[in-house]
């Protein structure tokens, strides 16, 4: 029975040991797998190397020696078949725990030091320091065993909120000054102000109460937009010009330009309205080389590298075939590539 993980949204094949793994066809396949292999996984797009490790519950260095097929385990391709080594014998278990702890975790896949202090309110660094028997905090594997500190300190409370203020807030976990900020639509910097009781503004526990300062100021809106323009677009919580340059896929230095009302491009405001200039058109190649395997067009979000990983070429295969994008790392939704004709899985697009 062939059982499915999801990498991406995307289901990779997982077959156990006792099935024999032939593979996507031209994906690279191992001669054979070391004894105590759990099974073979087929690689699907947007997968790498630490997120099946991570998936099945092994180190990294594991995975890496279990497969001596795959050249650079930086680079691997929708096909390739892996080897997934046994799981480790045990997970570590600490001698003792420290006085007061709260209790013992054990390690589930996905598992981070940073999640589990997150879940239970205590800080990274406590975490870390009761728990010696795990030598790299960066790497724990699931059956670990981990001793959960005391509580985080008792809740801060403002004494009293400055005048004009819009709200309390409680800290739940995972907020940040930052996030609190972007969802009331003030600066950190006013928020920080408005709340002396909070001494390290980079440290926050849940049940924390914060001040929410008085609201930003009032929305800029351009006098009039530049010749051509495209759009004119609200800004909501969260966004910024990299953000709203993206999904219209214009360049962020153009609608700066276009929009000198904001007078510092790096604060953005909710309702705040921006100009949104033409979208500069593809740059598309003259020729393509000898023996390419189709023409693609830029998306948003698409990248040299998510390209060539797509199609199953090289990166360098990629920007060699494409000479008219004069910085690889910089595209544009519209610019047209050149795919060249070696990999797997082309999708060609004419």
């Amino acid at each position: 029975m062939v059982r499915h993980y999801s990498s991406a949204g995307t289901p990779g094949s997982y077959e156990p040991a006792s099935v024999s793994g032939k593979g996507t066809k031209g994906g690279r396949v191992p001669h054979r797998c070391p004894p105590g292999f759990q099974g073979r996984y087929t690689v699907v797009s947007g997968d790498t190397m630490y997120f099946i490790a991570q998936r099945f519950g092994v180190s990294l260095d594991a995975l890496i020696a279990a497969n001596g097929q795959i050249a650079n385990p930086n680079l691997i391709f929708p096909g390739d078949v892996l080897c997934v080594p046994g799981v480790p014998s045990k997970g570590r278990h600490p001698k003792y725990c420290p006085p007061g702890f709260q209790g013992r975790y054990t390690v589930a896949p996905g598992d981070t030091m940073y999640f589990i202090a997150q879940r239970f309110g205590v800080s990274l660094d406590a975490l870390i320091a009761a728990n010696p028997q795990i030598t790299d905090p960066n790497l724990i594997f699931p059956g670990d065993v981990l001793c959960v500190p005391g509580a985080a300190p008792p809740c801060r409370h403002p004494e009293h909120c400055p005048r004009g203020f819009k709200d309390r807030y409680t800290v739940v976990a995972g907020d940040t000054m930052f996030k609190i900020a972007q969802r009331y639509g003030v600066s950190v910097d006013a928020l920080i102000a408005a709340n002396p009781q909070i001494t390290d503004p980079a440290v926050l526990f849940p049940c924390d109460v914060l001040c929410v300062p008085g609201a930003a100021p009032p929305c800029r809106h351009p006098e009039h937009c530049p010749q051509g323009f495209k759009d004119r677009y609200t800004v909501v919580a969260g966004d910024t010009m990299f953000k709203i340059a993206q999904r219209y896929g214009v360049s962020v230095d153009a609608l700066v330009a276009a929009n000198p009302q904001i007078t510092d491009p790096a604060v953005l405001f909710p309702c705040d309205v921006l100009c949104v200039p033409g979208a500069r058109p593809g740059r598309v190649p003259t020729s393509c080389p000898p023996g390419f395997k189709g023409r693609y067009t830029v998306r948003e979000g698409d990248s040299m590298f998510k390209i060539a990983q797509r199609f199953g070429v090289t990166l360098d295969a990629l920007i060699a075939a494409n000479p008219h994008i004069t910085n690889p790392k910089v595209i544009i939704p519209g610019d047209v590539l050149c795919v060249p004709g070696t990999g797997l899985h082309a999708e060609e697009e004419e």
